[in-house]
């Protein structure tokens, strides 16, 4: 065997060292070794070129990557066959190809497969194991409370947190998952093949409990959670379809219970057809001017005297149905069209402030319901009071409810800064639902609450479940002695009605009262001797009518 002075250069060996076939193969790393043997005699037993790309070691250690090409040649004038080839170095293009490789199927900043490289994984994958149900399993992890990571600490810590979670995410993924980022702070993890739902939710709760811990960054720490949604392939669907369910899953656990894995269940596409069908209705309502506004009096109890008005979203369907909002309540969750709705109920509600004034002499205020999105909106404040200032409307005839879950949200500064600058321009803030929520106490203490709203779970049991009479009296002794008015909500008999005024409660509203009436029926001159129609009552004094409890006085 002869080699030139640059084949021995690209083995890092003397030239002239005498070398036989079988010790040039050892220069090949193990797993090339039985390619490159047979290539070399396919070539001489069947006279068939050969060109191969491969990975050399050197006597001292270094890696090169070379090519070779070769094939059988005859000596005409010696009648002796020959093995002739050239010898490549080509160890800087494959690192190139390498990188762009890389780059082509990775995240930049993470590290992790990117969503393309991981869609073409995913493909593969249930090619490879269509039919077998259970063999393959999705996980769909989206960070939360990271959105207002940016607006705090800057674009390059959002970033450095993106870059450390994904770390920790990896460190916490089993050696036999695929996992990537899927997009902004969204990652995606194939699991082990044939994962039971136990080490599904294993590998869940690690990689929550390891996102949860805090990142160090320059001016603070920065802690953010996960939340996981699943799907179990059942050896039948797509690709797309396996993602369909997994982001269904998390869809529904960002809303109802972040923080915490949640698999995909039939049970979840009736609700997600209930919330498409809702968002489609209120959409069209929207472009077709079909939103209006219900108001519901608020009332002195002891002569049910109006002092105050509960704007209530109603929507006409397209048949001529008039729907309450709990009844497209899938869609009101949705931030973009809850604003939408907010901001018509505001216009409503400047509209007909005049009217319902010079109706009612006694009239304080009337009071619009905001939603999580509104409270997280950086211009919330501002547009809301700018609206009041274009309509001339006196912020204190406004009161914004707002309900004990929207102010458990991820940044409670923010919601702590919206509801003292609305507080501060005069607008009064109520909380409804009052009682119902984790954490009342603590946010009686650290926002600017007016008014509480006894939620009308109490109110319907106060005369029969003593536990329950016994919370609403301390409730409106705690907010009596903070000097925060009360308002009992769900008031159906007169048994009630005379219980709260015993326990010191002089505001409610109910189905006693009235339910929520056009503008036309509220202004009305019957209206304003403060005695309303109320609705058909048994016996007892409890409205008849058969509308569902759910939607109560909504």
């Amino acid at each position: 065997m002869n080699w030139s002075a640059q084949v021995y250069a690209i083995h890092g060996v003397e030239p002239g060292t005498p070398l036989e076939v079988d010790k040039a193969i050892e220069f090949y790393l193990p797993e090339y070794r039985e390619m490159v043997s047979s290539s070399i005699q396919e070539a001489l037993a069947h006279d068939r070129p050969f060109d191969f790309e491969t990975s050399i070691q050197r006597p001292d250690g270094t890696v090169r990557r070379v090519r070779s090409q070769g094939e059988r040649m005859r000596d005409d004038s010696t009648g002796q066959d020959s093995l002739i080839g050239v010898f490549m170095d080509i160890t800087s293009s494959h690192r190139d190809r390498i990188a762009l490789v890389h780059a082509a199927n990775h995240d930049l900043l993470t590290g992790l497969y990117n969503r393309l490289h991981f869609d073409r994984l995913l493909v593969e994958k249930i090619a490879a194991s269509q039919g077998q149900r259970g063999a393959l399993s999705l996980i769909l992890i989206d960070l939360d409370g990271f959105k207002d990571v940016n607006d705090t600490f800057g674009h390059l810590n959002g970033d450095y947190v993106l870059a450390q979670t994904a770390q920790r995410i990896a460190r916490a993924t089993p050696k036999q998952a695929v996992v990537a980022r899927w997009g902004g702070d969204e990652f995606a993890l194939l699991a082990p093949p044939g994962a039971s739902r136990e080490q599904l939710e294993f590998i869940a709760r690690r990689i929550t409990e390891a996102v949860r811990q805090d990142i160090n960054v320059p001016g603070g720490k920065i802690s953010v959670g996960a939340t996981c949604g699943v799907a179990v392939h059942d050896g039948l669907i797509e690709g797309k379809e396996l993602v369909r369910r997994a982001d269904l899953a998390l869809y529904h656990g960002k809303k109802y219970e972040p923080g915490q894995t949640h698999f995909y269940y039939d049970t979840l596409e009736r609700s997600n057809h209930a919330r498409q069908i809702a968002v489609a209705e209120v959409k069209s309502a929207l472009a077709n001017q079909r939103i209006c506004a219900g108001y519901q009096p608020i009332v002195r109890l002891e002569d049910k005297a109006i002092v105050g008005f509960e704007a209530l979203m109603r929507l006409d369907t397209d048949s001529g149905v008039r729907m309450t909002a709990s009844e497209v309540l899938p869609a009101l969750l949705d931030p973009v069209l809850s604003r939408e709705i907010g901001n018509r109920m505001l216009g409503f509600v400047c509209r007909d402030m005049s009217v319902m004034q010079a109706a009612h002499n006694g009239l304080r205020f009337v009071s619009v319901n905001a939603t999580e999105a509104d409270i997280l909106s950086r211009d919330f404040a501002e547009n809301f009071l700018a609206t009041l200032r274009d309509k001339q409307i006196a912020p204190h005839s406004v009161a914004l409810e707002v309900t004990e879950t929207m102010l458990l949200v991820n940044d409670t500064r923010r919601a702590q800064r919206v509801l003292t600058t609305l507080h501060d321009a005069g607008v009064r803030i109520a909380l409804d639902d009052f009682g119902t929520g984790f954490s009342s106490l603590s946010h009686l203490r650290d926002f600017p609450i007016d008014k509480v709203k006894i939620d009308r779970s109490f109110v319907e049991t106060i005369c029969s479940v003593h536990q329950n009479r016994m919370i609403v009296q301390a409730l409106i002794s705690m907010a009596h002695n903070l000097g925060i008015k009360v308002i009992a909500e769900g008031i159906e008999t007169e048994d009630q009605r005379a219980l709260l005024m015993q326990m010191g409660c002089h505001l409610g509203q109910g189905y006693l009262i009235s339910t929520a009436r056009t503008l036309r029926e509220v202004t009305r001159p019957a209206a304003t001797t403060g005695q309303h129609r109320a609705p058909p009552t048994d016996q007892r004094g409890r409205w008849k009518a058969p509308v569902p409890r759910a939607v109560n006085s909504r």
